[in-house]
């Protein structure tokens, strides 16, 4: 131990500089960090307008960009302070016992960064009125995942590399590294469909580093080292290219047994033929758009339409599929009708558009139920919104409700307004609604752990809602003191899987017309 706190006390004289950069940029943050809770729109209200918000936003960014900076540099001056690359290093001559050298590396990252991110984050909540004595769990696990997703590949990296500008190279080729990887990704089918792939990933992610760090210093064998990193690089490609994303997704929604009930019922929706045109041919992609009818919701039903699958087949034989993807569509009891768009390729469209095509459209379905239902009433002033944190009430510029809530956001909550009701005072254009019109916005965070990654455990949260109805016609939305809203829980029930089948439909009708109205910049699209 005695040799352990050796090298650490050493260490901090050495790195004295770079230790007192962090600290100032971890302290400028908290103190920016501050000014934000109130609101971009009261800092340019109260400090200058434009002038003061333009700052604070500058200020913000470059901070939050140089943080992270600093701590990667540090956490590469002190590793690299001990040489693991080539065969000269003079700390092998001395009495260094590897496994205590690295346990000093560990402590002093924990005592220059961890620590002082743990008290800064303990000085936020008690500032921002959140006692850190009931959050301790959460505090501690931000610290679990600022180690996991930024210290280790850092020191990863640095424990192979021989120099800062080596370092340097070798972040420009991991950011290489990762555009491919998502441009891979972008083009194979199904691939958005990955959770469970994601966490492969991050696993063999975390092992490796893990290995690496204990085999630089165990036997400094770096060519070794730089190809287990490459193995990890190559394992992850074959990962998002050879997934069989089909068997996860049926895995993860498995259909419905016979008997059982769905928790909607779904049908496809004749096409309004009238509204076809043939597509201009500088067109490469033709919008498809299918109508489907719903019904048979429980009111306390919700259904995420999570996953889609458009299989097509012409009588010629020729085939298409769109892969698995996201739409991310909520159904509520209330709705009647929802529309899944895709995109086909003009070459392919202009040799089928006319032929009774058959459609199987497959569906991943996520079953919530809404619990937890209260009504309320957006009070004046700052408050206290139950499982939120502490929020007030916007209409400086935005009509929304602005919170700070204490180390992550809420898991689900859904908030829903009648805009009849809304107390927003009317702006240019905008008409109040005369009968019930219904607006909801769900607030979900996939996130289930005790805190969420990030340097500030203050995590600003805008509850919002808008018209996405009315076109033409604009509604007086938003929310004001006065509004009432009810507030939910949405919680899951299932996940499973089902199908829709066509055996003879025209292309051609369900064709999407799109067009920009060109003032607003908006772009609609028509049946």
């Amino acid at each position: 131990m005695k040799q352990i706190l050796n090298i650490v006390r050493k260490d901090l004289r050495r790195f004295w500089y770079e230790i007192a950069v962090s600290l100032a940029l971890l302290a400028t943050y908290s103190w920016n960090d501050v000014r934000g809770w109130a609101g971009e729109h009261n800092i340019a209200a109260s400090g200058g307008g434009i002038a003061a918000l333009f700052g604070y936003q500058v200020l913000s960014g470059l901070v939050a960009a140089l943080l992270p900076i600093a701590w990667a540099f540090l956490i590469v001056r002190v590793v690299q302070g001990e040489a693991l690359v080539g065969d000269r290093q003079f700390w092998v001559t001395r009495p260094y016992e590897w496994k205590k050298l690295l346990a000093a590396k560990v402590l002093f990252v924990a005592f220059t960064i961890n620590l002082p991110l743990l008290i800064a984050d303990v000085a936020l909540l008690a500032k921002a009125g959140f006692p850190p004595a009931h959050y301790v769990t959460g505090l501690l696990w931000m610290q679990v995942l600022i180690a996991l997703i930024l210290i280790l590949p850092i020191a990863t990296l640095a424990t192979v590399t021989a120099s800062v500008v080596q370092m340097i190279s070798a972040i420009l080729v991991v950011a290489l590294y990762m555009i491919c990887v998502a441009w891979l990704a972008s083009v194979i089918p199904s691939s958005r469909v990955s959770g469970p792939v994601d966490s492969l990933e991050l696993a063999l992610l975390i092992a490796t580093c893990l290995a690496v760090i204990l085999w630089q210093y165990a036997r400094r064998k770096t060519a070794t080292s730089r190809w287990i990193i490459a193995g990890l690089a190559l394992a992850v490609a074959l990962t998002v290219a050879v997934s069989p994303y089909d068997a996860i997704v049926n895995h993860e929604f498995p259909r419905i047994r016979p008997g059982d009930p769905l928790p909607v019922q779904l049908a496809l929706l004749p096409a309004d033929s009238s509204q076809a045109a043939e597509v201009p041919d500088k067109e490469k992609e033709v919008a498809i758009q299918f109508p489907l009818s719903t019904a048979g919701m429980a009111e306390d039903s919700i259904v995420v339409l999570s996953g889609v699958k458009v299989s097509l087949e012409a009588p010629s034989g020729l085939r298409w599929n769109s892969g698995w993807v996201s739409p991310g569509i909520s159904l509520f009891p209330d709705q009647r009708s929802t529309e899944i768009s895709f995109s086909l390729k003009k070459a392919f469209f202009d040799r089928v558009k006319s032929d009774s095509v058959k459609a199987r459209i497959s569906l991943a379905l996520v079953e919530y139920r809404d619990k937890n239902r209260r009504d309320f009433v957006t009070p004046r002033g700052e408050f206290l919104m139950s499982d939120v944190g502490v929020c007030s009430a916007v209409t400086t510029y935005e009509r929304e409700i602005h919170c700070r809530a204490p180390l992550r956001t809420p898991s689900s909550m859904l908030v829903t307004s009648d805009l009849s009701a809304n107390t927003c005072p009317a702006g240019e254009g905008e008409s109040r609604a005369e009968t019930r019109e219904i607006d909801r916005e769900w607030y979900r965070n996939s996130d289930s752990g005790p805190a969420e990654f990030g340097i500030s455990p203050i995590k600003n949260f805008d509850v919002y809602l808008w018209d996405r109805k009315s076109r033409m016609r604009r509604m007086i939305a938003g929310i004001c003191p006065g509004t009432p809203l009810l507030i939910s829980n949405p919680e899951f029930v299932r996940s499973i899987g089902t199908e829709l089948e066509s055996n003879s439909l025209r292309l051609a009708d369900y064709r999407l017309r799109q067009f920009s109205t060109g003032g607003d910049g908006f772009v609609f699209g028509v049946r």
